[in-house]
């Protein structure tokens, strides 16, 4: 079981609708959705600092692989630590100025 969260550049608030819709292209690997920019590459590189693809540990960060273009970041958390991950994802995130989208409760939590 996972716990999925997409990254993306967000301009303006999105109403939750609007957002899974969003979300839903982005995983069909549609292009062109949102802005790309230089952040969605300075936030994985962060990110995979903190919690490496490949890291051996008894309990790895990742459910699958990291999957990245210029427009995301699309991430399956391990059930087991989700709470700790989702909170480190939200605050690298938010110094790239990034939005993070939670597909289970269709939450967008955007940049302060």
């Amino acid at each position: 079981m996972s716990f999925d969260l997409a990254v993306w550049y967000q301009p303006d608030p999105l109403e939750s609708d609007a957002a899974y819709s969003v979300y839903d292209r982005l995983t069909d690997g549609d292009e062109g959705v949102v802005v790309r920019g230089p952040a969605i590459s300075a936030f994985l590189e962060a990110l995979l600092l903190l919690y490496p693809e490949n890291g051996n540990g008894a309990s790895p960060p990742w459910a699958s692989g990291v999957y990245s273009n210029a427009e995301c970041v699309l991430l399956s958390i391990s059930w087991s630590r989700s709470d700790e991950v989702a909170r480190v994802v939200e605050r690298v995130a938010g110094e790239n100025g990034l939005s993070v989208f939670d597909p289970q409760s269709r939450v967008m939590k955007n940049p302060a």
